[in-house]
């Protein structure tokens, strides 16, 4: 029954993604959905310091900070193929972090891979494919959605493996707390490049900005929190990867409301070209993570 709670992250993570489009739209920019997000996620999870009972080796602050900079790298390039391209494409794609861990577990730190996880890359290919090639086929400009998600998957793979390395010596909730705090701390010291005044929006904009930010904050308690109680993150990995195709059923029969207009412009085609993608990237996960568990 705590598989529903990443499921419920998934459903978060995915309307999360439709609400931020919808901020763009009223007049938000990058600074609001980078910035003011992770300033809310490092007050969310800052009360966990006082849950875990492991004393913090203060002389290792460094490990949570480098895992935060890896962390803001990631959901900067979220945000930004959010920006430029469409929610279905975007999110979808995320999915491939999975088999980015194996890989660089594989690549760096020489871990054995069996044939499972390699089967499952070579779907994670041929899933990111056939994504790309709705993304691609509708312009230059929105070939880009796909290269700037799978930076973020690849760099979300990279705050996993280190969490996994690193979170034992000082305590999960500890590790996390610190790791957002340095989240937030970083987002603002990105305030002076993007400048004060671009922190100014629309009246309307603040609604679906802040919205935007709890359902990120929501998704991310969920995950850390089930994961760091229930030590299964296997199989959390692989609920919280419906978030792809969830994104593409919410932008198919909500986004009207939330005036997306990805279903119209894509159209019924590309729509499950990109259910496709988002399946066979989906199996891939399923496979990665029973190949890690053997």
């Amino acid at each position: 029954m705590y598989l529903l709670l990443p499921l419920i992250a998934a459903l978060a993570f995915a309307l999360g993604s439709i609400v931020f489009k919808r901020a763009y739209q009223e007049g938000a920019g990058v600074v609001h959905a980078v910035v003011v997000n992770n300033v809310v996620l490092g007050i969310a999870f800052l009360p966990l310091l006082a849950i875990d009972q492991k004393s913090v080796p203060w002389d290792l602050w460094y490990l949570p900070v480098l895992t935060s900079l890896t962390f803001v790298t990631g959901h900067l390039l979220n945000v930004l193929s959010l920006r430029v391209g469409d929610v279905s494409v975007a999110t979808p794609l995320l999915g491939a972090k999975v088999t980015f861990v194996a890989l660089l577990a594989w690549a760096v730190f020489g871990t054995r891979l069996d044939a499972i996880q390699w089967i499952a890359a070579g779907l994670t290919t041929l899933g990111v494919l056939v994504m790309g090639r709705t993304d691609l086929k509708r312009g230059r400009r929105m070939g880009i959605t796909t290269i700037l998600a799978l930076g973020c998957a690849l760099a979300f793979a990279f705050t996993d493996v280190m969490i996994q390395s690193w979170a034992a010596r000082f305590g999960v909730w500890n590790f996390l707390s610190l790791v957002f705090a340095a989240l937030a701390v970083l987002s603002l010291a990105m305030l002076p490049v993007f400048g004060r005044e671009s922190l100014r929006a629309p009246r309307n904009a603040w609604f679906w900005i802040f919205a935007a930010a709890g359902l990120s904050g929501m998704q991310a308690i969920l995950i850390t929190g089930t994961i760091g109680i229930w030590k299964d993150a296997a199989g959390v990995n692989v609920v919280y990867a419906t978030r792809g195709i969830l994104s593409i059923v919410l932008v198919w029969f909500l986004g009207a409301r939330l005036k997306n207009t990805e279903r119209q412009s894509a159209g019924p085609a590309a729509m499950a070209w990109r259910f496709a993608g988002a399946t066979l990237i989906l199996a891939a996960v399923a496979l990665a993570v029973k190949g890690s568990r053997h």
